[in-house]
C-alpha cells in the first residue's frame, strides 16, 4: 500500500508537493479503509482508491509519472538511464539548474518503508531509506552514513552486519549515478530487505501511462473464469477467445478486469492515467466498487487513476478523501481533497461542474453562443 508520494522540482511541481493516500475519519465507506499498525505510534489508515481530477496541464499525469520514474530508477539501479520521458522534460521548466527530488512511503509485509532520492541527469545528489521509523542509511553525494542502532540493525541480514563499515569506506568507489539501495545495500548489507523493496516496485506496482494504452491490445488472460463471469454480469456476450474481433472499449475492459483481479488476488497497487478512456462507467463502477468490500479486497489492493468523468463524484461510490483535485497555480501544481471543500452531501457533481472546487473554470454558454 502506498501511503504518500513526494515531489520537488519535478514537471509541474516546483515546490515540495505531497500526494497523500491516508484515510480521514469520515462516515462514508468507513469499513473499506485499509488499516495497519505495528504499535501505538505506528498506526496507518489508507484509502483503497484515489481519483485525480483536474484540467488539462494541471499536473494529474505528472503525479502518476513520478511514481513510474521511481519504479524505473529502482529497477535499473541508476539515475542516468533513458527514462520513459527524457530527463529534460522531467525537471521543472524553470528549475533546470536544480535536481529532482522524488520519494515514496509504502507498506509491504510488516514494514513501513520510505525511500527518497534526489538526482540530476548524471548523478545522485542524496538518498535516504527508512524502515519502521528507523533510518537505515543516508547518502549525500559520495558520503554514506549507515545507521548502526539496534533498531536499524535488526532489519539487516545478520551475517552481513560486519559489512556496514566496509561499505561506508568503499562507497566512494561507487559511480555517482548508482543508487545505493540496489547496488550496495541490497547486494552487500541487506539482501532480504533490499530484495523486498525491489520486488515491491517491480512486481507489486503496475503503472500505465499514455491514457492506459497498455490496455488496448489483447493479452493472455490470467483470470479467464472471473473475466467471463464479470462480462456476463454486465451483458457483454462476445466470446473472449479471439474467435471474433472486439471493439476497442471491450478489449480495454477485458484487460482491465483481468489486471484488477490479478491485483486483488496477489495484492498490489495499480496506477493508471485516464483509466476510463472509452470505458462505460456503468460497467466500470460496479467493478471498482469491489475495492471497498474487505471480503473481496482481502489483500488490500489500491487503485490510483486520473479521470475527467464527473460521474464518480457520488457519495455512494467514493469517500471524500478518495478524490484529489489537481490545480495549476503560479508556483506549480497544487493538491486538495474533496474533504477540504465539502461536507457529506448529494451534489458533489453539480458543484464540481459549476467550478466551486476551483478545479475547472465554469463555462458561460450564453456568452459562448452569442452572435
Amino acid at each position: 500500500m502506498i501511503l504518500e508520494v513526494r515531489f520537488e522540482n519535478f514537471r509541474s511541481m516546483k515546490k515540495p508537493t505531497v500526494f497523500d493516500l491516508s484515510a480521514e475519519s469520515i462516515c462514508e465507506f468507513r469499513n473499506s479503509i485499509m488499516k495497519w499498525n505495528r504499535n501505538k505510534t505506528d498506526e496507518y489508515r489508507i484509502v483503497p482508491m484515489k481519483l485525480l481530477y483536474g484540467q488539462n496541464s494541471s499536473g494529474k499525469s505528472n503525479l502518476l509519472l513520478g511514481i513510474k520514474i521511481m519504479q524505473e530508477i529502482i529497477s535499473a539501479g541508476r539515475v542516468d538511464i533513458p527514462f520513459s520521458v527524457p530527463y529534460d522534460q522531467l525537471v521543472y521548466v524553470n528549475g533546470k539548474d536544480k535536481p529532482i527530488s522524488l520519494g515514496v512511503s509504502f507498506i509491504y509485509d510488516d514494514r513501513v518503508m520510505a525511500y527518497d532520492v534526489c538526482f540530476n541527469e548524471k548523478e545522485v545528489i542524496s538518498e535516504k531509506l527508512t524502515v519502521n521509523r528507523s533510518v537505515m542509511y543516508q547518502r549525500k553525494g559520495s558520503k554514506l552514513d549507515m545507521a548502526k542502532t539496534n533498531k536499524s540493525v535488526e532489519y539487516l541480514d545478520e551475517q552481513r552486519i560486519p559489512s556496514i563499515e566496509i561499505n561506508e569506506k568503499q562507497f566512494k568507489r561507487y559511480q555517482g549515478a548508482d543508487i545505493f539501495l540496489t547496488r550496495g545495500f541490497k547486494s552487500f548489507i541487506a539482501p532480504t530487505l533490499g530484495g523486498m523493496i525491489q520486488d515491491y516496485f517491480e512486481k507489486r506496482l503496475f503503472v500505465s501511462m499514455a491514457a492506459g494504452e497498455t490496455l488496448l491490445h489483447p493479452i493472455a488472460l490470467k483470470n479467464e473464469k472471473e473475466v467471463s463471469a464479470f462480462l456476463k454480469s454486465v451483458d457483454i456476450k462476445e466470446p473472449i477467445d479471439g474467435s471474433v474481433p472486439l471493439a476497442a472499449g471491450t478489449t480495454r475492459l477485458i484487460n482491465f478486469v483481468d489486471l484488477l483481479y490479478t491485483a486483488i488476488k496477489e495484492g498490489g497497487v495499480l496506477v493508471m492515467d485516464e483509466l476510463d478512456t472509452s470505458l462505460d462507467p456503468n460497467r466500470l463502477i460496479p467493478l471498482l466498487s469491489r475495492l471497498h468490500d474487505p471480503k473481496i479486497n482481502k489483500n488490500e489492493t489500491q487503485l490510483v487513476f486520473s479521470t475527467f468523468n464527473p460521474v464518480y463524484l457520488n457519495k455512494y461510490f467514493v469517500r471524500r478523501d478518495e478524490i484529489t483535485f489537481v490545480t495549476r497555480e503560479k508556483d506549480g501544481t497544487s493538491l486538495k481533497t474533496l474533504i477540504e471543500y465539502a461536507n457529506r452531501e448529494n451534489n458533489y457533481m453539480r458543484k464540481y461542474l459549476k467550478g466551486e472546487y476551483n478545479t475547472i473554470a465554469p463555462i458561460n454558454y450564453k456568452t459562448l453562443y452569442q452572435r
